[in-house]
Protein backbone atom coordinates (compact mmCIF):
# COMPACT_ATOMS: atom_id res chain seq x y z
CA UNK A 1 0.00 0.00 0.00
CA UNK A 2 0.68 3.78 -0.44
CA UNK A 3 -0.12 6.36 1.30
CA UNK A 4 0.03 10.28 1.74
CA UNK A 5 -1.86 12.21 4.62
CA UNK A 6 -2.99 15.29 4.25
CA UNK A 7 -4.22 18.01 6.73
CA UNK A 8 -8.31 18.18 7.42
CA UNK A 9 -7.51 21.50 6.52
CA UNK A 10 -6.37 21.64 3.13
CA UNK A 11 -9.34 21.74 1.85
CA UNK A 12 -8.06 23.02 -1.88
CA UNK A 13 -5.62 19.62 -2.00
CA UNK A 14 -8.01 17.77 -0.48
CA UNK A 15 -10.49 18.85 -3.61
CA UNK A 16 -7.94 17.48 -5.80
CA UNK A 17 -6.75 14.85 -4.73
CA UNK A 18 -10.94 13.71 -4.71
CA UNK A 19 -10.95 14.83 -8.17
CA UNK A 20 -8.07 12.85 -9.14
CA UNK A 21 -9.16 9.48 -7.36
CA UNK A 22 -11.19 8.69 -10.91
CA UNK A 23 -8.65 8.08 -12.74
CA UNK A 24 -7.59 5.40 -10.25
CA UNK A 25 -11.13 3.84 -11.40
CA UNK A 26 -12.45 2.79 -7.76
CA UNK A 27 -8.64 1.75 -6.03
CA UNK A 28 -8.02 4.68 -4.34
CA UNK A 29 -10.00 4.29 -0.86
CA UNK A 30 -10.19 7.29 1.74
CA UNK A 31 -10.37 5.87 5.09
CA UNK A 32 -10.37 7.97 8.54
CA UNK A 33 -6.24 7.74 10.51
CA UNK A 34 -5.52 8.57 13.41
CA UNK A 35 -3.45 11.92 13.77
CA UNK A 36 0.29 10.77 13.25
CA UNK A 37 2.66 13.67 13.20
CA UNK A 38 3.74 16.95 14.25
CA UNK A 39 6.03 18.80 11.58
CA UNK A 40 9.15 16.53 11.46
CA UNK A 41 9.74 16.50 7.97
CA UNK A 42 6.96 15.14 6.68
CA UNK A 43 2.91 15.90 5.02
CA UNK A 44 1.14 15.54 8.26
CA UNK A 45 -2.52 14.70 8.51
CA UNK A 46 -5.66 14.58 11.43
CA UNK A 47 -8.11 12.42 9.57
CA UNK A 48 -7.92 11.96 5.87
CA UNK A 49 -5.61 8.91 4.37
CA UNK A 50 -5.86 8.04 0.52
CA UNK A 51 -4.28 4.64 0.20
CA UNK A 52 -3.49 2.86 -3.25
CA UNK A 53 -2.83 -0.90 -3.93
CA UNK A 54 -0.13 0.16 -6.37
CA UNK A 55 2.87 2.37 -6.14
CA UNK A 56 2.47 6.17 -6.43
CA UNK A 57 4.36 9.33 -6.93
CA UNK A 58 2.69 11.86 -4.60
CA UNK A 59 4.35 15.68 -5.21
CA UNK A 60 2.94 18.43 -3.44
CA UNK A 61 3.40 22.41 -4.57
CA UNK A 62 1.35 25.21 -2.90
CA UNK A 63 -2.37 23.82 -3.03
CA UNK A 64 -1.47 21.28 -6.02
CA UNK A 65 -1.01 17.59 -5.34
CA UNK A 66 -0.26 15.72 -8.70
CA UNK A 67 -1.17 12.00 -8.67
CA UNK A 68 0.11 9.17 -10.73
CA UNK A 69 1.24 5.34 -11.19
CA UNK A 70 4.79 5.28 -10.99
CA UNK A 71 6.15 2.45 -13.31
CA UNK A 72 9.74 2.96 -12.68
CA UNK A 73 10.83 0.46 -9.69
CA UNK A 74 14.47 1.70 -9.55
CA UNK A 75 13.28 5.00 -7.36
CA UNK A 76 9.96 4.54 -5.56
CA UNK A 77 9.08 7.15 -3.31
CA UNK A 78 5.79 6.17 -1.28
CA UNK A 79 4.86 7.26 2.45
CA UNK A 80 3.72 4.54 5.18
CA UNK A 81 0.97 5.70 7.48
CA UNK A 82 -2.09 3.97 8.86
CA UNK A 83 -1.29 1.59 11.45
CA UNK A 84 2.50 2.52 11.59
CA UNK A 85 5.14 5.01 10.90
CA UNK A 86 4.24 8.18 9.35
CA UNK A 87 7.77 8.63 7.17
CA UNK A 88 9.09 8.10 4.02
CA UNK A 89 9.83 4.74 3.41
CA UNK A 90 11.98 5.22 0.02
CA UNK A 91 15.47 4.62 -0.34
CA UNK A 92 17.66 7.61 -0.81
CA UNK A 93 19.45 5.64 -3.58
CA UNK A 94 21.37 8.24 -5.87
CA UNK A 95 18.84 10.78 -5.61
CA UNK A 96 20.59 14.02 -5.13
CA UNK A 97 18.57 15.41 -2.63
CA UNK A 98 20.24 12.65 -0.34
CA UNK A 99 22.65 14.02 2.34
CA UNK A 100 25.02 11.44 1.95
CA UNK A 101 26.01 9.14 -0.90
CA UNK A 102 24.46 5.77 -0.83
CA UNK A 103 26.24 3.28 -2.86
CA UNK A 104 24.39 -0.07 -4.35
CA UNK A 105 26.83 -1.92 -2.26
CA UNK A 106 25.72 0.02 0.97
CA UNK A 107 22.08 -0.19 -0.08
CA UNK A 108 22.48 -4.26 -0.08
CA UNK A 109 24.36 -4.07 3.03
CA UNK A 110 21.60 -2.33 5.01
CA UNK A 111 18.61 -4.31 3.35
CA UNK A 112 20.64 -7.40 4.86
CA UNK A 113 21.19 -5.24 8.23
CA UNK A 114 17.10 -5.18 7.91
CA UNK A 115 16.76 -8.53 6.86
CA UNK A 116 18.56 -9.77 9.74
CA UNK A 117 16.84 -7.54 12.02
CA UNK A 118 13.04 -8.63 11.07
CA UNK A 119 14.64 -12.37 11.84
CA UNK A 120 15.36 -11.38 15.38
CA UNK A 121 11.86 -9.92 15.94
CA UNK A 122 10.44 -13.07 14.65
CA UNK A 123 12.77 -15.43 17.10
CA UNK A 124 11.93 -12.97 20.22
CA UNK A 125 7.64 -13.38 19.18
CA UNK A 126 8.64 -17.01 19.36
CA UNK A 127 10.01 -16.75 22.61
CA UNK A 128 7.74 -14.16 24.30
CA UNK A 129 4.21 -12.61 23.60
CA UNK A 130 3.38 -9.48 22.24
CA UNK A 131 2.69 -8.07 26.00
CA UNK A 132 5.77 -9.56 27.58
CA UNK A 133 7.66 -7.04 25.33
CA UNK A 134 8.51 -3.27 26.06
CA UNK A 135 10.99 -1.51 24.60
CA UNK A 136 13.46 1.03 25.42
CA UNK A 137 13.58 4.75 23.82
CA UNK A 138 15.74 7.80 24.83
CA UNK A 139 15.65 9.67 21.42
CA UNK A 140 18.90 8.92 20.20
CA UNK A 141 19.99 7.89 16.68
CA UNK A 142 20.50 3.81 17.78
CA UNK A 143 16.90 3.52 19.78
CA UNK A 144 15.48 5.83 16.86
CA UNK A 145 16.16 3.26 14.15
CA UNK A 146 15.57 0.30 16.49
CA UNK A 147 12.37 2.30 16.74
CA UNK A 148 11.42 2.07 13.15
CA UNK A 149 12.29 -1.14 12.66
CA UNK A 150 10.46 -2.41 15.31
CA UNK A 151 7.86 -0.71 14.06
CA UNK A 152 7.98 -1.48 10.42
CA UNK A 153 7.93 -5.39 11.34
CA UNK A 154 4.79 -4.70 13.75
CA UNK A 155 3.24 -3.11 11.04
CA UNK A 156 4.05 -6.27 8.27
CA UNK A 157 2.81 -8.92 10.88
CA UNK A 158 -0.72 -6.92 11.97
CA UNK A 159 0.76 -6.10 14.88
CA UNK A 160 -0.69 -2.64 16.85
CA UNK A 161 1.67 -0.11 16.73
CA UNK A 162 0.64 0.58 20.70
CA UNK A 163 0.94 -3.36 22.07
CA UNK A 164 4.91 -2.94 22.49
CA UNK A 165 5.47 0.08 24.47
CA UNK A 166 7.69 2.47 24.21
CA UNK A 167 9.98 3.29 27.99
CA UNK A 168 11.45 6.45 28.29
CA UNK A 169 13.40 8.10 31.52
CA UNK A 170 12.64 11.22 31.67
CA UNK A 171 15.28 13.73 33.38
CA UNK A 172 15.64 17.42 34.19
CA UNK A 173 18.96 17.15 32.47
CA UNK A 174 18.01 16.36 29.61
CA UNK A 175 18.27 18.75 26.13
CA UNK A 176 14.44 20.02 25.27
CA UNK A 177 15.13 18.93 21.54
CA UNK A 178 15.63 14.82 22.93
CA UNK A 179 11.95 15.58 24.57
CA UNK A 180 10.45 16.87 21.71
CA UNK A 181 11.38 14.44 19.62
CA UNK A 182 10.20 11.34 21.69
CA UNK A 183 7.10 13.32 22.07
CA UNK A 184 7.01 13.37 18.37
CA UNK A 185 8.03 10.07 18.16
CA UNK A 186 5.26 8.88 20.41
CA UNK A 187 2.85 10.57 17.79
CA UNK A 188 4.90 9.56 14.25
CA UNK A 189 4.35 5.77 15.27
CA UNK A 190 1.32 6.06 17.36
CA UNK A 191 2.90 4.10 20.12
CA UNK A 192 2.36 4.03 23.95
CA UNK A 193 4.40 6.28 26.11
CA UNK A 194 5.45 4.97 29.66
CA UNK A 195 7.53 7.26 31.71
CA UNK A 196 9.45 7.09 34.69
CA UNK A 197 11.73 9.98 36.61
CA UNK A 198 14.65 7.79 37.62
CA UNK A 199 17.88 6.12 36.46
CA UNK A 200 17.54 3.18 34.35
CA UNK A 201 18.08 0.69 36.92
CA UNK A 202 15.19 1.72 39.19
CA UNK A 203 13.06 2.77 36.45
CA UNK A 204 12.81 -0.70 35.37
CA UNK A 205 12.56 -1.69 39.10
CA UNK A 206 9.20 0.58 39.29
CA UNK A 207 8.37 -0.58 35.67
CA UNK A 208 8.38 -4.67 36.95
CA UNK A 209 5.85 -3.60 39.58
CA UNK A 210 3.68 -1.97 37.98
CA UNK A 211 3.75 -4.00 34.69
CA UNK A 212 4.91 -7.42 35.96
CA UNK A 213 3.66 -9.14 32.55
CA UNK A 214 7.08 -7.51 31.36
CA UNK A 215 9.60 -9.71 30.92
CA UNK A 216 11.78 -8.68 27.87
CA UNK A 217 12.60 -5.42 27.17
CA UNK A 218 14.43 -3.66 23.84
CA UNK A 219 17.56 -1.72 23.83
CA UNK A 220 19.52 -0.11 20.89
CA UNK A 221 23.01 -1.04 21.82
CA UNK A 222 25.60 -1.88 19.74
CA UNK A 223 29.10 -3.54 20.39
CA UNK A 224 30.97 -0.48 20.29
CA UNK A 225 28.83 1.04 23.19
CA UNK A 226 30.76 0.94 26.50
CA UNK A 227 30.61 -2.15 28.66
CA UNK A 228 28.39 -3.90 25.41
CA UNK A 229 31.06 -5.34 23.37
CA UNK A 230 30.76 -9.14 24.91
CA UNK A 231 27.33 -8.35 25.11
CA UNK A 232 24.76 -11.09 23.28
CA UNK A 233 21.96 -10.45 21.73
CA UNK A 234 19.76 -11.87 23.73
CA UNK A 235 21.54 -11.64 27.40
CA UNK A 236 19.58 -11.00 31.24
CA UNK A 237 20.31 -8.47 33.07
CA UNK A 238 22.60 -8.28 35.65
CA UNK A 239 21.93 -10.41 38.97
CA UNK A 240 21.72 -6.55 40.94
CA UNK A 241 18.83 -5.62 38.56
CA UNK A 242 15.56 -6.51 38.05
CA UNK A 243 15.22 -9.60 36.05
CA UNK A 244 14.52 -9.18 32.11
CA UNK A 245 15.59 -10.61 29.11
CA UNK A 246 17.56 -7.78 26.80
CA UNK A 247 17.30 -7.66 23.01
CA UNK A 248 19.65 -6.04 21.45
CA UNK A 249 18.95 -6.73 17.59
CA UNK A 250 21.66 -3.26 16.76
CA UNK A 251 24.83 -5.27 18.61
CA UNK A 252 26.80 -5.74 15.04
CA UNK A 253 24.98 -2.32 13.60
CA UNK A 254 28.30 0.00 13.03
CA UNK A 255 27.87 3.79 13.29
CA UNK A 256 27.66 4.62 9.85
CA UNK A 257 25.63 1.75 9.41
CA UNK A 258 23.08 3.51 11.66
CA UNK A 259 22.89 6.97 9.86
CA UNK A 260 23.02 4.90 6.24
CA UNK A 261 19.53 3.16 7.62
CA UNK A 262 18.30 6.48 8.63
CA UNK A 263 19.30 8.39 5.37
CA UNK A 264 17.80 5.54 3.19
CA UNK A 265 14.49 5.62 4.79
CA UNK A 266 13.90 8.91 5.48
CA UNK A 267 13.95 8.12 9.41
CA UNK A 268 13.22 11.87 11.58
CA UNK A 269 15.78 12.25 13.84
CA UNK A 270 16.82 14.49 16.79
CA UNK A 271 18.05 17.76 14.89
CA UNK A 272 20.87 17.84 17.42
CA UNK A 273 22.88 15.09 15.37
CA UNK A 274 22.34 17.74 12.22
CA UNK A 275 24.53 20.43 14.69
CA UNK A 276 27.17 18.19 15.32
CA UNK A 277 26.37 16.39 18.29
CA UNK A 278 27.14 12.34 17.86
CA UNK A 279 26.37 11.01 21.08
CA UNK A 280 24.06 12.15 22.77
CA UNK A 281 23.71 11.86 26.91
CA UNK A 282 22.53 14.85 29.05
CA UNK A 283 23.41 18.85 28.92
CA UNK A 284 25.45 18.83 31.61
CA UNK A 285 28.10 15.71 29.77
CA UNK A 286 27.71 16.53 25.95
CA UNK A 287 29.15 18.94 23.69
CA UNK A 288 28.95 18.53 19.71
CA UNK A 289 31.47 16.91 18.23
CA UNK A 290 35.19 18.07 18.37
CA UNK A 291 36.20 16.48 14.88
CA UNK A 292 33.30 18.05 13.22
CA UNK A 293 34.24 21.83 14.12
CA UNK A 294 34.33 23.84 10.98
CA UNK A 295 34.78 27.46 10.73
CA UNK A 296 31.63 29.65 9.72
CA UNK A 297 33.18 33.13 10.45
CA UNK A 298 33.45 34.97 6.95
CA UNK A 299 36.09 37.27 8.80
CA UNK A 300 39.37 35.67 9.84
CA UNK A 301 39.86 38.88 12.18
CA UNK A 302 37.12 38.64 14.26
CA UNK A 303 36.85 35.35 16.74
CA UNK A 304 35.03 32.49 15.72
CA UNK A 305 33.01 30.09 18.32
CA UNK A 306 33.01 27.44 15.38
CA UNK A 307 30.63 25.72 13.60
CA UNK A 308 29.41 21.95 13.39
CA UNK A 309 29.03 19.91 10.23
CA UNK A 310 26.43 17.15 10.85
CA UNK A 311 26.59 13.56 13.02
CA UNK A 312 26.78 11.11 9.83
CA UNK A 313 29.90 13.31 8.35
CA UNK A 314 32.32 11.79 11.38
CA UNK A 315 34.86 10.08 8.86
CA UNK A 316 36.41 8.09 12.22
CA UNK A 317 33.89 6.29 14.16
CA UNK A 318 35.72 5.39 17.18
CA UNK A 319 35.33 9.29 17.70
CA UNK A 320 31.78 9.25 18.08
CA UNK A 321 31.77 10.12 22.01
CA UNK A 322 34.41 12.34 21.61
CA UNK A 323 31.78 15.22 22.43
CA UNK A 324 30.89 13.31 25.80
CA UNK A 325 32.43 15.17 29.03
CA UNK A 326 34.42 13.10 31.05
CA UNK A 327 33.29 12.43 34.51
CA UNK A 328 35.62 13.98 36.97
Amino acid sequence: MSAVDIKSSNIPILTIIREGAGQWDGRVNKQNCQSVGRGIGFINMNNCCIQTPQQATITKSSNIVDMFPNTNNSNISKTTTCNGSNRRSSSCGNNSSCPVTITAETHQHIERRLQTANEFFKQTLQLYRVDQLIFCFNGGKDCTVLLDLLMRYCRSQGIASKAIPMLYIESDDSFAEIDEFVASCVELYDVKLIKYKDSLKEALTHMTQDMPLIKAVFVGSRNTDPYCEHLQPMQKTDNDWPEMMRLNPLLEWSYHDIWHYIHMYKVPFCPLYAKGYTSIGYKTNTLPNPHLKRSCNPNPDTTDSGCYKPAWELADPTKERAGRVAKK
